[in-house]
């Protein structure tokens, strides 16, 4: 019986040894150096990812894939007025209170003329009614 159970132990204790040894680096975990704006730089290039979330705001109005387009274009390009195309869509065919809102943030600017100016202006008051 003693016999037994040493070689159980060593069997258990030899099972043990061998299957904490380290494989080839299979499991060596990756860090990049990143920042937001490489983050979404890459989801920007992206192209299957940008078409999915273009179509789901064009044809549905999915303001979640709005949401992320806005991000997306905001924080790569450091600039609002790539998201305008969507903006508009979300606020003139679906109604989204926020385009309306990000309509006349992008267009809002000392550098436009009078009608742009005062289409922005019109789109904020859209936004305020609809507060």
């Amino acid at each position: 019986m003693k016999k037994i159970i040493i070689v159980l132990s060593i069997s258990i204790l030899i099972t043990l040894i061998t299957s904490c040894k380290k494989e080839d680096d299979k499991n060596e975990i990756i860090v990049y150096e990143d920042n937001s704006c490489s983050y979404f730089q890459r989801k920007m290039n992206n192209l299957e990812l940008m078409d999915s979330l273009s179509k789901r705001v064009i044809e549905h109005g999915d303001t979640l894939a709005y949401n992320q387009i806005q991000g997306i274009y905001n924080i790569a390009e450091q600039k609002q007025t790539s998201a305008l195309y969507y903006a508009l869509i979300m606020a003139n065919k679906y109604n989204y209170n926020r385009a309306y809102r990000d309509v006349y943030e992008i267009l809002n600017s000392d550098k436009v003329d009078k009608k742009t100016n005062e289409m922005a202006e019109s789109y904020l008051k859209k936004y305020k009614k609809e507060k």
